[in-house]
């Protein structure tokens, strides 16, 4: 989504005061004053902290399977954009964006404002994914027997949890091996699982 230079400003600036003292610590007055505005630009934007957080959120790290679905060149099966979306996990590791993301769950449990918008943003993530799981059901490409509420919260734990070992310093996986892995998850719930007698593709 595109946004005017003041909102990029101001979002610059959040980003950087909400990294340095947290969401707590954070004053609207300091995220002004670095960006050049007055408080009455957030105002006139933003209700308060918890808006002006995830939007910043938002912009640093964009949802991946929005992010994938708007790049252009969007898988058209499940299979392929749920394996792409595992595989992605271990790349473009954003530092910052880490961090904001931290201090958005942690101060989640104190702003119950906050908790409800950040429910909000994971919940739109999901029907997101929900929709796509359903339609390939539908189009006998995958399996109809695994409930898709389980399929799209193991896919969201995965991301969080990858998430959560990169915030704590712990050692990734080698992608190959890590892709390999992802691909023999997702290969269970294909067609070709579910009939083992099918004959094998070019790509097999």
């Amino acid at each position: 989504m595109a946004v005017d230079d003041t909102t990029n400003k101001l979002l610059d600036a959040a980003i950087e005061v909400f990294a340095e003292t947290g969401y707590d610590g954070a004053r609207v007055a300091e995220i002004a004053r670095r960006a050049g505005l007055t408080t009455g630009a957030i105002y006139s934007r933003y209700r308060g902290k918890a808006d002006l957080l995830l939007e910043a959120l938002t912009m640093r790290l964009p949802g991946e399977l929005e992010r994938v679905l708007s790049s252009g060149e969007t898988p058209d099966d499940v299979s392929t954009i749920l394996a792409t979306l595992g595989s992605e996990v271990l790349e473009d590791v954003d530092e910052l964006g880490d961090g904001l993301m931290l201090e958005t769950f942690a101060a989640a449990r104190r702003e119950p404002d906050l908790a409800d918008r950040l429910r909000h943003r994971l919940d739109d993530e999901e029907r997101q994914m929900s929709k796509l799981i359903e339609e390939a059901k539908a189009d006998g490409v995958f399996d109809p027997e695994l409930d898709t509420l389980a399929v799209v919260r193991f896919c969201h734990s995965l991301g969080l949890g990858m998430f959560l070992s990169r915030v704590m310093g712990m050692p990734m996986p080698d992608p190959d091996d890590w892709r390999l892995v992802i691909d023999r998850v997702i290969e269970s719930a294909t067609p070709r699982s579910l009939n083992p007698n099918a004959e094998p593709t070019d790509d097999s």
